[in-house]
């Protein structure tokens, strides 16, 4: 989905606002360049990075933002159809292709409907056995196993004291470290701080180990340009357990959709994030040995394996259940839904299509029934001088998607 040149952006009097910008704005509606929304400005870029970056960078070159916002083509084949096609011949990731069509998906003599839902899936690759399983799916297998065996140690280890340490941990490395952090700041630009708390509030998207931030935010831009499509990552149109964490024990299936980083090029350049990946197994380690020396293995369980599962589940969610599962307000020609309980437990990730209509927004709840926790977060950092550029979408732009 495209992004906005133009945003109304409300300027901040401090002095981080002053320091972003030598002429404050107030609330007027500023043109960007995309070197006022990425570390580098864009002729830095290489042709092919330029291709592939997030329609929330590329957009900043255009001049009508509402020329930007339009409905999605929609193709009359079947995403069966449609992969067996397109996986016929080489990937090319760096640009979008069309949606395939729900009401096409659903004829397929081999699809089986997904509970409670409209959404029709055929599984194209075997998830368990009759596969190949190379390093990384074993790799991967064996540690999210051991994770949630660990769990299973809560109910004897269990006190207020844990359950406070789990509750903290949740809120750091979910909200903060996930949501706020990796998803909407990284991910998509939705609003700038300054480095030094953009560097932390990444840090604490590491230690909920979900990968690197380089890794976590290039895949999630393959997920908007390709969503619901043979290039996705992780569409439920190949099942629901795919869509929710099957995909991450298919190495083979999913490099070949996310292998090219480039899209994340504005991450690569700094020093910061390229660190973090060369390093990122010790961060892992260290911080699950600080919880061991510093609570015993009560500490161990609940503030590392009970909270990083917990996260866990409610990111793949945002994956699974808010593709099949809720209402749609806006014409995405996705399968994105706005979905009530995963909004809660996600800190407002759960108002999905809201999220896929207009991906450059700082704010998932758009209505005022919608509760987005990251999305006050945001104003009490901007209330601080913390926070500025804060993306939103305009009226029109709301009416030009939004079903009659």
């Amino acid at each position: 989905m495209a992004s906005i040149a133009r945003t109304p952006v409300c300027s901040s009097s401090s002095a981080f606002s002053r320091r972003l910008s030598t002429k404050p704005n107030g609330c007027k509606t500023v043109r960007k360049s995309l070197s006022l929304v990425s570390p580098l400005p864009s002729r830095q870029y290489s042709n092919r990075s330029q291709q592939i970056l997030p329609s929330s960078l590329r957009a900043a070159t255009v001049d009508d933002t509402e020329q930007l916002i339009s409905k999605p083509v929609v193709d009359e084949i079947s995403y069966s159809k449609q992969y067996d096609d397109v996986m016929s011949r080489p990937l090319v990731t760096s640009k979008p292709i069309e949606k395939p069509s729900k009401d096409a998906q659903a004829q397929e003599p081999n699809s089986t409907k997904v509970f409670a839902s409209d959404v029709h899936a055929v599984g194209k690759r075997n998830l368990w056995l009759n596969r190949k399983w190379d390093s990384t799916d074993r790799t991967y297998a064996i540690f999210l196993g051991a994770m949630h065996l660990l769990c299973l140690a809560a109910p004897f280890t269990f006190s207020w004291e844990m359950v406070a340490l789990f509750a903290v941990g949740y809120f750091i490395t979910g909200c903060l470290g996930i949501t706020l952090s990796y998803h909407r700041q990284l991910s998509h630009r939705s609003f700038r701080t300054p480095k030094w708390l953009e560097y932390a509030l990444a840090y604490c998207g590491v230690l909920s180990v979900q990968g690197d931030p380089i890794e976590w935010v290039s895949t999630h831009r393959y997920h908007h340009l390709h969503t619901d499509t043979p290039l996705d990552p992780h569409s439920p149109y190949e099942g629901l357990w795919w869509s929710h964490a099957g995909w991450l024990l298919d190495h083979e299936a999913v490099e070949k959709r996310v292998s090219d980083r480039s899209n994340a090029s504005d991450l690569e350049k700094q020093w910061f994030y390229r660190f973090i990946a060369k390093t990122y197994n010790w961060h892992v380690v260290g911080s699950f040995a600080l919880l061991f020396l510093l609570g015993g293995f009560p500490a161990l369980v609940w503030g590392g394996a009970v909270r990083a599962v917990w996260v866990y589940h409610i990111t793949w969610f945002v994956n699974s259940a808010t593709h099949v599962w809720g209402n749609q307000q806006y014409d995405t020609g996705d399968l994105s839904r706005n979905n009530w309980w995963v909004g809660i437990l996600a800190f407002g990730e759960g108002w999905h299509n809201n999220h896929h209509a207009f991906e450059f927004s700082a704010r998932h709840g758009l209505e005022w029934y919608q509760f987005d926790m990251t999305w006050i977060i945001i104003n009490v950092l901007k209330f601080f001088g913390l926070a500025d550029r804060i993306k939103l979408p305009t009226e029109a732009q709301k009416r030009r998607l939004a079903f009659k």
